[in-house]
């Protein structure tokens, strides 16, 4: 066994108790928690020399009537201890009972936050993923769900079809199911069953890699009794524990982690709740006398993972990691920000071994939702007792000779995995295809024909109008529409064409000159992806135009490029030339924009949303306490105490005027917080 080594992995947590045992930490076993700096710290081997050493005579594996456990012979010698060795070995080595479940689980990465995709195909990195999938519109489907709770939405693996989707109108709203409302509050998932996400308008799709087994998950499923497995332990009997948990460099101590024995289940007598939990599973029980034999086929499961996950005491001393696997995801949807909003449902998802997929239809268009989720994991632990059996007073050959009575301990414990919050919205469309075209005698009108881009792109948004503002502020709650360069998604749907027109007669310094030089909206009287506008010019005069797509849900695209059109008219003729206008770079590449009267300045969007990823966050259900560890924005580089000049200069005299700025950010603190 001492042959493992030890998973190679940057860890998300480092789990282990807060009660130690004295013993195996004065012979340099075990673990300490150790400051790291004002605010940091981590859970590591003791660095100290050890007072004891510690010699491992033998170990010897034996079987009760439940478990192999084992019995260990150690000798403790004098190491750097201080006083009397044999009163200090009898009080470190003391006979009651300890426990050790020390384990780690992977770091996850973010798929949606990566420039690339090269963590999507790695074989050892953790990793999850989480967005909203849009596959078509139904206006129809998104009206009827007002007042209609997100349990009585079909599931996916209700699997209407499209057509249901887009014939309600016509008085089909079968997809509806109000008998089924309290069920779906606790709804276990049956993976590998065929599902009809692609059917449904949108959905809310997560995918977990963590990486790590699954035995306890796999063996339930194929013995058909995950349900009452899954039930037992979210309600049954359960013992609190005393943990250090450490993430990144911050260690929360003496966290209280409820354990759920494993063996316990199979003397449990626990029905099913049937009129809370939704399984479909639930119509195929098995009889108790099945369900009695199912359970001893479970004991036999226990049996192996305590023979071959176990850990001696000497690999318990190394701090040979506990055996762990992850034995189910519970996902709770909150309607809102989690700090304070209701919970509307839970779904629960059988751990898969490469990936765990958790689909999420029974959601509304333009609703925010939060999502905590929340990892159950079997772990192999240890409890053990010292024996004092002899003792070597000889002072050129002191020792304790101690007996130590090792068994394993297969706990199921909960730890937070992550938490997200999303706005359900449709991805903002790309822009659209242009072209220009006159009559010879057209005199002084121009014709725009304009045309859907189908595609899905990524690119920053750039604002034009005051209301992207709000688009803005919509998209960075998308769950992996903006990855660490800034770029937003934008995909193009089969939406009927509606498209914005801006135009200027003075050549523009930027995008932020047409803010208010819209001049109308187009779309066709049928249903058509393309338009057509028509606008009235003044002969041979440039003028500067730029076009935005909107989708059905009121999304707008990124500007095309400026066009230079001149309507170019004689006496017998007439003409367009188009060109693709340039902006002025700004001298020294410095940021400028122009403006006529008023200047005001704001942060921008991504400098005043809460990072609600932060670590103060971390498995907080109240913002009291943590105002001094918040930080506020989303960017890499914040604003917040920084100092800028802002310069102004006149287009006509020259005359220029510099204005310092600097940004503080004031944490104003309630009664709650001092």
């Amino acid at each position: 066994m001492l042959s493992q080594p030890e998973e190679e992995q940057v860890p998300q947590l480092v789990v282990t108790e807060n009660q130690r045992d004295a013993g195996l930490i004065s012979s340099g076993g075990g673990t300490v928690v150790t400051p790291t700096g004002v605010s940091t710290s981590r859970i590591e081997a003791p660095a100290l020399q050890p007072k004891y050493n510690i010699e491992f005579i033998n170990s010897e594996m034996k079987q009760d009537e439940e478990l192999l456990y084992e019995v260990a012979t150690i000798k403790v010698r004098p190491g750097s201890v201080q006083g009397n060795f044999f009163s200090s070995v009898v009080s470190d080595f003391s006979p009651g009972e300890k426990s050790n479940h020390f384990f780690k689980l992977p770091k996850m990465v973010d798929l949606g936050a990566t420039q690339t995709e090269s963590y999507s195909t790695s074989k050892s990195q953790a990793s999850y993923s989480f967005e909203t999938v849009f596959n078509y519109v139904s206006e129809e489907y998104d009206r009827l769900q007002v007042g209609i709770s997100e349990q009585n939405l079909y599931a996916p693996f209700d699997m209407p079809s499209i057509q249901d989707f887009l014939n309600i109108a016509q008085g089909n709203t079968e997809i509806i199911n109000f008998g089924r409302g309290n069920q779906m509050k606790n709804y276990v998932i049956e993976q590998g069953t065929k599902q009809g996400s692609s059917d449904f308008p949108y959905y809310n799709h997560l995918r977990i890699n963590q990486r790590i087994d699954n035995g306890l998950s796999n063996f339930a499923i194929k013995l058909g009794i995950f349900d009452e497995l899954l039930q037992d332990y979210l309600f049954g009997e359960k013992n609190m524990g005393s943990f250090d948990i450490q993430q990144d460099r911050e260690v929360s101590e003496e966290s209280q982690v409820p354990l759920y024995n494993l063996s316990s289940f199979l003397s449990t007598n626990r029905e099913l709740d049937i009129d809370n939990f939704f399984s479909l599973r639930e119509s195929v029980r098995p009889s108790r006398m099945s369900l009695d034999l199912r359970k001893h086929l479970m004991k036999g499961f226990i049996k192996d993972a305590s023979k071959t996950k176990f850990r001696t005491y000497e690999e318990v001393h190394r701090n040979f990691e506990a055996h762990k696997e992850a034995f189910c995801y519970s996902v709770a949807k909150h309607d809102g920000n989690i700090l304070d909003s209701t919970l509307i449902q839970t779904l629960y998802a059988p751990a898969l071994r490469e990936s765990t997929p958790v689909i999420d239809t029974q959601i509304k268009y333009g609703k925010s939702y939060s999502y905590k989720v929340v990892g159950h994991y079997m772990i192999v632990g240890n409890k053990y007792t010292y024996q004092i059996k002899t003792e070597s007073r000889n002072p050129s050959d002191q020792y304790v000779e101690i007996e130590v009575i090792n068994r394993p301990n297969i706990v199921i414990v909960p730890l937070d995995v992550l938490t997200k919050q999303i706005n359900v919205i449709q991805m903002p469309p790309v822009y659209p295809q242009v072209s220009f075209k006159t009559k010879n005698d057209s005199g002084k009108t121009i014709s725009m024909y304009l045309s859907p881009t189908k595609t899905e792109m990524k690119s920053p948004f750039i604002s034009i109008t005051k209301e992207d503002r709000d688009q803005l502020e919509a998209l960075f709650r998308l769950p992996n529409a903006r990855d660490l360069a800034g770029n937003f998604r934008f995909k193009t749907y089969g939406d009927q064409g509606l498209y914005e027109i801006f135009r200027l007669e003075s050549a523009p310094m930027s995008y932020s000159d047409f803010r208010d030089a819209k001049i109308g909206e187009i779309s066709m009287p049928f249903n058509t992806t393309d338009a057509i506008f028509r606008d009235n010019v003044a002969p041979n005069k440039k003028y500067y135009y730029v076009f935005r797509s909107i989708n059905q849900k009121g999304m707008v695209s990124n500007p095309t490029m400026v066009y230079e059109v001149t309507l170019l008219v004689d006496a017998d003729d007439s003409k367009i030339v188009t060109n693709i206008y340039h902006f002025p770079k700004p001298r020294d590449n410095e940021p400028a924009l122009g403006f006529r009267k008023l200047l005001r300045i704001t942060p921008a969007v991504e400098h005043v949303l809460l990072n609600e990823s932060q670590p103060a966050l971390f498995g907080k259900s109240s913002l009291i306490g943590t105002l001094d560890n918040l930080n506020l924005g989303i960017r890499e580089k914040a604003v917040w105490g920084r100092k800028f000049k802002i310069r102004i200069k006149s287009k006509t005299s020259g005359k220029m005027i510099d204005i310092i700025l600097n940004v503080d950010l004031t944490k104003n603190k309630t009664e709650e917080e001092f």
